[in-house]
């Protein structure tokens, strides 16, 4: 089976097929045992009616017709109709073809006195000493639709068995390799480029198996073009390295030499540190995309790791002409986590809304505790004041070398645009490879109007551990 649509097309067919065969096998059952049954109460119902009316004549007969009319438990209801075919007990007789002499008809003697029974198989008939015939018209107490509810419950059952059953394997077969190529999907999304489709799935020859040797083409191709990537950043960077070295040194010689060309040389010095500085986190990013670097996993306290932060951040506000305010918790806030790496990821964030504030504005950092989805976790947000990003921009300012094209009322030309675009990069690969989670929103007024951009970063705690807030500040 080949395609989707015919896998499906047989199995509907096989269910409906399955149950209209054992629909007929079992009705056929059903109603032969019911015939059976109702030849042998007609039988004894004909002896029972002739015994009667051989001791009593017609008045008993009609009372024995009488008391078996009242009793329901029989499944069969007994007309008694005379020669004139008048009903005994008046009932209304189903039609003239059911009291139709049958050309088959033998008289047997039944060993009563002065009775004749005669025993066609559908309608018996009693003759009595005064050769007076009565006719035993055998109806069903149920007829119609409402026969029905005498069939049944076995047939219901087995239809809904099949039906079932069927659905139920047609459905795993479908869902189970839809499953195989969701969680493929989401492990490409996660950076995990080496996941590939289960064997079984791709082994199919219907449309999901050839869709699972797409995405298999599909992953190896994304990965190869990104290792490319990688590979390439990590050897431009490092050659990169050797001509920015000598550059330097010829910049140290010529200021050296030439006293006028001393202003020159240090500006040519700078540049090189932040091509220095550039290179180095072009390759920080490219091992933390490649799996390359190996985290530590060692005890920390959050409370005590941000104060020391934003110490350096508070020389750094000073000198800007910034302050920076921070409300932390009284901690501690434990984490299992690299010192290094979660420091640098906190230092590039806080950096960033520094240098995107306006002169004689505010910076915000609070940290505090929560519970999310019954886990406690840490909670950093740290606030600029300054323009913000363009709402459909601000998923991708984890990206690398991303700089927004727009402020956060979609004006072009933000100031955000400059820097290299790959400390928040950096910062987002760290959070993430220690389990927690990093976004970004724009501030408003009560206008609606972008007032700065806040960063929200979360960590797992390792202890549960809530405490009361101190606000510090400095200028």
């Amino acid at each position: 089976m080949r395609r989707l649509a015919t896998r499906i097309f047989l199995a509907f067919f096989a269910a409906l097929l399955l149950n209209g065969l054992s629909a007929i096998g079992l009705t056929s059952w059903v109603l032969s045992v019911r015939q059976e049954s109702a030849d042998k109460e007609l039988l004894e119902a004909a002896r029972t009616a002739a015994d009667a009316l051989a001791k009593g004549g017609r008045a008993a007969l009609v009372d024995w017709a009488r008391n078996r009319s009242a009793d329901h438990s029989h499944q069969l209801e007994i007309l008694l109709i005379d020669e004139l075919g008048t009903e005994l007990l008046g009932r209304k007789i189903p039609g003239s073809d059911s009291i139709a002499q049958s050309e088959t008809d033998e008289y047997i003697d039944y060993d009563l006195p002065t009775v004749l029974l005669d025993l066609p198989r559908s309608t018996p008939i009693l003759v009595s000493a005064d050769d007076e015939p009565f006719r035993l018209l055998p109806v069903p107490r149920r007829s119609g639709p409402a026969a029905w509810r005498d069939v049944p419950l076995q047939l219901l059952l087995l239809a809904l068995a099949v039906t079932g059953l069927v659905s139920v394997l047609l459905a795993r077969s479908i869902t189970r390799p839809v499953r195989a190529l969701q969680q493929t999907t989401e492990s490409l999304t996660g950076g995990a480029l080496e996941t590939r489709v289960p064997v079984a799935v791709r082994r199919r020859r219907d449309e999901i198996g050839r869709l699972a040797v797409s995405l298999d083409i599909m992953a190896e191709r994304l990965g190869s073009l990104l290792r490319g990537q990688r590979q390439l950043l990590r050897d431009v960077s490092h050659e990169v390295r050797s001509p920015l070295t000598r550059i330097r040194l010829a910049s140290g010689l010529m200021a050296q030499r030439d006293t006028a060309a001393a202003s020159a040389a240090n500006r040519i010095d700078e540049e090189i540190a932040r091509l220095d500085e550039l290179i180095d986190k072009i390759l920080d990013v490219s091992r933390l995309e490649s799996g390359a670097i190996v985290f530590e996993r060692e005890p920390l306290e959050l409370c005590g790791l941000l104060e020391g932060i934003l110490v350096d951040a508070n020389f750094e506000a000073a000198e800007l002409g910034k302050t920076l305010e921070s409300r932390l918790d009284d901690g501690p806030l434990n984490l299992i986590g690299d010192r290094y790496w979660i420091s640098a990821a906190i230092e590039n964030v806080v950096r960033n809304a520094l240098k995107h504030t306006p002169q004689g504005s505010q910076v915000f950092v609070t940290l505090e505790s929560a519970c999310h989805d019954d886990d406690s976790v840490a909670i950093l947000v740290i606030s600029d004041t300054g323009h913000g990003l363009a709402e459909p921009e601000l998923a991708r300012i984890f990206e690398p070398f991303f700089r927004g094209s727009k402020d956060g009322d979609g004006h072009a030309a933000s100031p955000r645009a400059a820097g290299s675009g790959l400390g928040l990069a950096i910062a987002a690969r760290v959070v993430r490879a220690h389990g927690g989670n990093i976004q970004a929103t724009n501030l408003r007024d009560v206008e609606g109007v972008a007032q700065g951009l806040r960063v929200i970063l979360t960590w797992p705690l390792a202890a549960d551990t809530v405490a009361p807030s101190r606000v510090t500040s400095a200028p």
